[in-house]
């Protein structure tokens, strides 16, 4: 039998980390089950990944990408312009709920763990990565919002990952009480976008 190399053998091992995962829960994903399973060696995983809970993270955020459409590494640059910061933060928000949409049963999961077992599955690493994408894509729409005059200077951290720190409560801790993204982008974000980068540096 043909070894698996690039990205097959990626994707196979990705596929055997996600069956196990929805099949016998978190635990079931060790590097010996996940190795069996996509036909490679431990030592494969081994050189690529600290832990088993970073290769189920690679694997559900390879997933997620997949699934929504949007690429991994993809270019902000190429975000669409929409001609107002209001439309801009919109285009975000549809963008930021594809992904949430398909990551949906994976994070719910991994919450579940970690409340049970005092564990966190998503390294401070991931976290971070996720935090520093959200923050590219909030500067270059913020710069966007200065060329055209809406606002003086790019604002706060805090006010360029409120959009999706506020989607992600929606989504996944009050989805009952959901009220509709635009609403949100008109009476929060954008206020807040105006004001603090309106404000005297």
């Amino acid at each position: 039998m043909q070894r698996k190399r690039g990205e097959k053998l990626e994707q196979a091992i990705f596929d055997a980390a996600l069956k196990l995962f929805d099949e016998q829960g978190i635990d079931a994903v060790t590097f010996q089950n996940v190795a069996e399973l996509a036909q490679t060696s431990r030592g494969v995983l081994y050189r690529r990944w600290k832990t088993p809970g970073e290769l189920l993270f690679d694997a559900v955020h390879h997933h997620i990408h997949q699934n929504s459409g949007i690429q991994i590494n993809e270019d902000y640059h190429d975000f669409p312009d929409t001609g107002s910061l209001k439309n801009d933060l919109q285009e975000h928000a549809k963008r930021g709920q594809r992904l949430l949409d398909s990551m949906n049963k994976y994070f719910v999961k991994f919450s579940i763990y970690q409340i049970v077992n005092n564990s966190d599955v998503v390294s401070s690493d991931a976290t971070k990565e996720m935090e520093e994408s959200s923050l590219r894509l909030g500067n270059i729409i913020a710069k966007r919002a200065i060329k055209r005059g809406e606002i003086k200077h790019i604002p706060s951290k805090e006010v360029l990952l409120l959009l999706g720190n506020l989607r992600r409560y929606y989504t996944f801790v009050v989805p009952n009480d959901k009220p509709d993204m635009n609403k949100i982008i008109d009476d929060i974000v954008v206020p807040a976008w105006l004001a603090n980068g309106n404000k005297p540096e």
